[in-house]
Order: structure tokens, then sequence, then C-alpha cells
């Protein structure tokens, strides 16, 4: 069985549990802010979230298999259990989705992990670079939604089905109030379709009790 080491306010774990989710498949959340943290700093040096570890019986040979990266953990779980799928099968296609979680990690990710640890710092000079990185976030959201302004009937981000592209944007886009980024009107298309894709199933079942506090 899958075992996540989850933080209950970590955006990059909430990808990795909406995933788990939409495949409707057993598993099991350990929150490091109960009873895990020393597990977690065992198995990744980094001692960040999340982690996964899956006991693979190989041969009648257990060994457990323990992921460090959210992009990896990903697509190791859409392959595992390829149902719905969420990545291309395609090369090129998967390529191009590949391309694209990348320049969200470049212009979104990296400048959410700021503020995810840093978002009730005192320090002055701390507090520009969170105001810097709300601003980056903010220009990069005009991006996509441009193409929801422009494909006003898309459903998905890019795609006819749920993909890692939408798995990957919706974490961010729930904790904007959280992170004090404000919602532009520029952004109707995209927060529709947020709001949709906020009511699916596997998203309300990947919510822990401190994220849905976040949208209150």
């Amino acid at each position: 069985m899958i075992q996540l080491y989850s933080d209950s306010r970590c955006p990059f774990s909430h990808r990795v549990r909406i995933i788990l989710n939409e495949k409707d498949m057993d598993f099991k959340i350990l929150d490091v802010n109960i009873n895990a943290r020393q597990d977690l700093m065992q198995l990744n040096p980094y001692n960040e979230t999340p982690v996964l570890v899956d006991d693979i019986d190989k041969n009648n040979r257990k060994r457990d298999l323990v992921l460090i990266d959210t992009n990896i953990m990903s697509e190791y779980i859409d392959e595992r259990f390829p149902h719905p799928q969420l990545m291309p099968i395609e090369p090129a296609e998967k390529a191009r989705m590949r391309m694209k979680i990348h320049w969200l990690d470049r212009q979104l990710f990296q400048h959410v992990r700021l503020l995810d640890t840093n978002l009730n710092s005192k320090d002055a000079k701390m507090k520009k670079e969170l105001e810097k990185a709300r601003k980056i976030i903010s220009s990069s959201l005009d991006e996509i939604a441009g193409v929801f302004t422009l494909n006003k009937k898309m459903e998905y981000f890019d795609s006819t089905h749920l993909t890692l592209l939408d798995v990957s944007l919706l974490p961010v886009l729930w904790r904007l109030n959280y992170y004090n980024i404000e919602v532009k009107k520029t952004w109707a298309g995209l927060m529709k379709y947020a709001e949709t894709q906020f009511n699916r199933k596997s998203f309300l079942d990947s919510l822990t009790a401190a994220e849905r506090s976040m949208k209150q």
C-alpha cells in the first residue's frame, strides 16, 4: 500500500493527495504535524513534504520505494495505477505536458514554496521577498487566465479531461486568499474553472481541515 507523508497545509502534498483520491485507490496519509515528523527526517534528507513510500512485492520479496519529488510521485502513481489516465501516453504529448508543468514549477511553485514556508515571517527583508513572490505569481496567473479567456468553454487546463496540469494548478488557486494574492476581474474564466474543479469529488476528498479553513 502507498503511504504519503503529508503536511496538512502543504500545496505540494495537496497535489499528490488529489491524485491518490482521483485514482480511487487504497492509500494511507501520515500527517507529519501529528506523529510522523521523525520518520520524515529519516526518509527525506531535505526534511520536506511530501514523501511517498510504496511497499513493492516483487518475486515475494518486499522492498520499499521512497520518492521525494512531487512530479516524480505524480507520474509514478499515474503509471502504476493508470485509470483514470492523467498523463498522455504518446511520447510527444507527454513531453509537451512535462514542459508545461516545468513552466508552472518555475513561474509558480518555487515562489509558492517561499510563501508557504515564510508566510508569517516578521522579518522586513523577507516581507519584501514575499511581496515580490506574490507579484510574480499574479503575473503568471495573468498568462494562464488569458488561456481561459480565449477558450470560455474550456473545462480543464489545456485538455478535455483532468490531467496533472490541473492537479498542479488547483492547490495554488485554492490558496490565493490564504497567500494574500488578490483575485483580478480578468481572471473570471480561470476562477470559474477553479470553482468547478473545487467541487470535484477527488478534490473535496483531498482537503484537510487546515486547507478547508483557508477558504473561510
